[in-house]
């Protein structure tokens, strides 16, 4: 499985898949996000949504209200970029090959908690 050890303290693993059948050749695929990217985005999607409600009660203009989703929006963006993605688990625990931000097939594999 994942070893903790293993992985820079930056990145965290959100999510481990492993195959269903021990005949499975496949290796075990985690999601992995970047903490410092999360928490960043975060930040700005609050922003954003501050301004929006100061927007919506101040009865302001709607070009106000386009620039707090936009911040927000770049928000969601950067929290999801830099080294985010899933990974081939490699046989010491560690990351492996990078495949990539969209899901890889899954299929005939179960979800397991990350240890």
């Amino acid at each position: 499985m994942v070893d903790k050890t293993k992985i820079p303290t930056s990145l965290v693993v959100d999510r481990v898949w492993i195959p269903m059948f021990d005949s499975d050749p496949r290796r075990p695929i985690a999601h992995v996000g970047d903490r410092s990217r999360r928490i960043a985005g975060a930040v700005m999607i609050a922003l954003g949504a501050v301004l929006g409600g100061a927007v919506v009660i101040a009865n302001s203009a709607v070009w106000v209200a386009f620039a707090a989703l936009l911040i927000a929006w770049t928000g969601v963006a950067y929290a999801t970029g830099g080294r985010t993605g899933f990974y081939e688990v490699s046989e010491d625990g560690g990351l492996g090959e990078y495949l990539g931000r969209s899901r890889p097939d899954l299929s005939q594999m179960r979800l397991t908690k990350p240890r």
